[in-house]
């Protein structure tokens, strides 16, 4: 923390408190008058009522020749359906058109009231006075349109309302049933407006579409007529549920039959590999089809009674018997026939598949023939569907624009247009005026001069105290504005407190350059003496020397060390005073032998006065001021500078002593305005609980000297030789 000077614009808060308690009374009086004024005035301006209709814009339907009636309930047209900010604006713009004004003015007479035309009188005394005096009226060359027009259109308040399409139509008049009734004809004329203009647009339509139909109707004959001949001259006709051409239609039935034949044929074929496959394997009576066959059936039955029989005698016949030969030889018999039914069989599969092929390949060149007669018919199918394409168009428009002349008709007929302004909230007649609020004016106006007049006289005061107050260009190292008051308290008292001690200031001795003998600043001192000699030296030639004197650690009490470089600087001749910043026990006044009495706190808090809590200290021309009671009150830092600055007057030496924590408290709440930081202590305390080089109660400082009072044992002190004079001279 580096300290910084006080700035000379400190004002005496007890002296500025006193001038705006004593100007409050004036002030109220003030505010009294100017309101009561205020309030006469209005008194004297006639009432006015505001009414309020409320127009909601729809987007505008059926004037579109090229809309689509078929598609009016979905949102197929952003751009027509959606009212914009422009499309709101329009709308607001023409129902301030002067066209208007001047149906709604001639409509309600407006002419003949006194509000709208001022050449019939005033509207009230304000108005009267206005006129006198040359502030209102009418103006030369002014016609009575022009007026009735410009007080119609200042008391007209058009506006919409945010993100809606809602447009209010505002009023004010004099008479609250006309600034009901000029918004709702407002409203009415200009949705007659709308209708009447939309019924001619309509019309205008319908004028066009006429002709439009007319012709749509012959070019719509005239394509169906140019389809069909071509169709016929290409022979293009349609077939079928889905009015497909010929070509199109036996196109697609030959690559359905190649699809079958394709899939006959794979399956004919491997019918015809798995027979052959099976009969060389010797398993040709397993087949699917061999099995279906009734002679091969009954065969094989036949050789399996044989085998039985072969069975049943070969345990009793030798196989050279004639009936085991018979036997063995029909059943050889057997085997031969079923093996030729067989291989029939699987000849007759082979056919087949050769019969799916042929059939396959008859069926692709029949479909490449018809492939071939559709490329060759190309450009007559795509010129066909251009004509039917173009026939199509024509129809949908003329289907389109008969469908919006028919409903345009309707609408003409009957003068049924929609209309895009609609009145959702007619205006009503007010009975509490809007303007003047004679009690909250009244009273703005009252707390408004009672402010102006309060900032005026603390300004006044600020102002004074500057001109009052002066820096203190002698000092090294402060910049303070005194306050006179508290000065020449602190001086009388300092006067005062101590009976027959002389408190002229001692010459000043001001700081010199090396080369000139300056007493250096020694970071360590070994005693008070030398202390004393090294501030004694550094007094100022106006204003005081501050010191803050505490114990190197927080063990440490440096209310003695205080107490001793006190009445050095006093025994030097310096006016010295000892202040004690140690709230609940004054160590150094119960080290002093002084009577309990009211201190600093009670200084600062305004309870007390300078004479009050300084006192004296025995044989010495030194003064001491208590902490006081406690330190509640005496955390005002505006307050504590202004003692300070006031005891700088009146003192060249404030040493100022306590507790290690509430030092620091005083340090930082007064932004370090010390000239000198001294640490007392001894060498046996700790390094760890030493502040380091360059800091002060754990501030970085720069502009601070810091002593460090390491009192060597044995060496002489200031107390000693000040007790020996005592003795001498006693």
């Amino acid at each position: 923390m580096r300290p910084t000077s006080a700035s000379p614009d400190n004002i005496d808060a007890v002296t500025l408190t006193g001038s705006v308690m004593r100007s409050l009374p004036r002030l109220a009086l003030l505010a009294l008058t100017v309101g009561a004024l205020t309030f006469a005035v209005l008194s004297l301006v006639a009432p006015r009522y505001q009414s309020e209709a409320q127009l909601t814009i729809d987007a505008k339907t059926g004037s579109n020749p090229f809309a689509d009636p078929k598609q009016a309930g979905t949102p197929s047209d952003t751009t027509a359906s959606r009212m914009d900010r422009e499309a709101i604006n329009t709308h607001i713009r023409a129902l301030q058109s002067p066209a208007l004004a001047g149906e709604i003015v001639s409509r309600l007479k407006l002419a003949e009231q006194v509000e709208f035309n001022s050449e019939l009188g005033d509207v009230d005394q304000v108005s009267k006075v206005l006129r006198m005096i040359g502030l209102a009226g009418t103006r030369a060359g002014q016609s009575e349109q022009d007026r009735v027009l410009e007080a119609y259109f200042a008391n007209l308040n058009v506006f919409a309302a945010r993100e809606s399409r809602y447009i209010s139509l505002r009023f004010t008049s004099v008479d609250p049933a006309l600034a009901a009734e000029i918004p709702n004809a407002l409203a009415d004329a200009y949705r007659a407006q709308l209708a009447s203009r939309q019924v001619e647009e309509t019309q205008d339509v319908q004028d066009a579409l006429g002709p439009k139909v007319q012709q749509l109707t012959k070019d719509v004959a005239a394509a169906d007529i140019a389809v069909e001949q071509f169709r016929g001259k290409v022979d293009a006709f349609n077939t079928g549920a889905q009015k497909q051409s010929l070509n199109e239609q036996q196109l697609g039935e030959l690559t359905n039959e190649l699809s079958k034949a394709q899939a006959a044929r794979s399956e004919a074929e491997a019918r015809a590999g798995s027979a052959r496959d099976m009969l060389r394997g010797g398993s040709g009576e397993v087949l699917p089809d061999v099995q279906k066959s009734p002679l091969i059936q009954n065969l094989v039955q036949q050789r399996v009674r044989v085998e039985r029989q072969i069975a049943e005698l070969n345990a009793t016949l030798l196989p050279g018997h004639p009936r085991m030969q018979q036997l063995n030889a029909d059943l050889a018999g057997l085997k031969k026939q079923i093996t030729a039914e067989v291989s029939k069989i699987v000849d007759g599969l082979a056919k087949e598949a050769k019969v799916a092929v042929d059939r396959e390949a008859s069926i692709k060149k029949r479909l490449g023939e018809l492939k071939t007669t559709v490329v060759n018919a190309g450009p007559d199918e795509a010129k066909l569907k251009t004509l039917m394409a173009d026939a199509k168009a024509k129809r949908d428009e003329l289907e389109r624009l008969q469908a919006q002349f028919n409903a345009n008709k309707s609408r003409v007929e009957s003068k049924a247009v929609p209309v895009e302004a609609k009145l959702v909230s007619p205006a009503t007649a007010s009975s509490v005026p809007v303007f003047p609020k004679k009690g909250p004016l009244s009273a703005i106006a009252a707390v408004a001069s009672f402010v102006l007049g309060l900032a005026f006289t603390i300004l006044r005061g600020v102002s004074a105290g500057a001109r009052a107050g002066s820096p203190n260009p002698g000092h090294p190292t402060h910049d303070r504005r005194k306050s006179d008051g508290a000065t020449a308290a602190a001086r009388g008292a300092a006067s005062t407190s101590n009976a027959g001690i002389s408190m002229a200031p001692a010459p000043a001795m001001s700081a010199t350059d090396s080369d000139s003998g300056e007493v250096a600043a020694p970071a360590v001192v070994a005693s008070i003496d030398t202390l004393v000699q090294h501030i004694a030296a550094r007094t100022p030639e106006r204003g005081g020397f501050r010191s803050l004197v505490v114990g190197e650690t927080e063990r440490t009490d440096g209310s003695a060390s205080a107490i001793a470089l006190a009445k050095g600087l006093a025994a030097a001749g310096q006016p010295t005073i000892l202040i004690e910043w140690s709230f609940g026990d004054s160590a150094a006044a119960r080290a002093l032998g002084l009577p309990a009495k009211p201190g600093l706190a009670e200084l600062i808090s305004g309870s007390s006065g300078f004479e009050d809590v300084i006192s004296g200290i025995d044989s010495t021309e030194c003064h001491f001021i208590a902490a006081g009671s406690t330190l509640a009150g005496a955390d005002d830092a505006d307050q504590v500078n202004l003692v300070l600055d006031a005891l700088d007057e009146a003192y060249a030496h404030i040493v100022v002593t306590g507790e290690h924590a509430a030092a620091r408290q005083l340090f930082e709440l007064i932004q370090g305005r010390f000239d000198a930081g001294i640490l007392a202590g001894t060498d046996a305390a700790p390094a760890a609980l030493r502040d380091p080089d360059g800091t002060f109660l754990g501030f970085e400082v720069a502009d601070i000297e810091i002593i460090r009072l390491k009192e060597v044992p044995g060496k002489g002190n200031v107390s000693r030789r000040l007790r020996n004079r005592e003795l001498v001279q006693s």
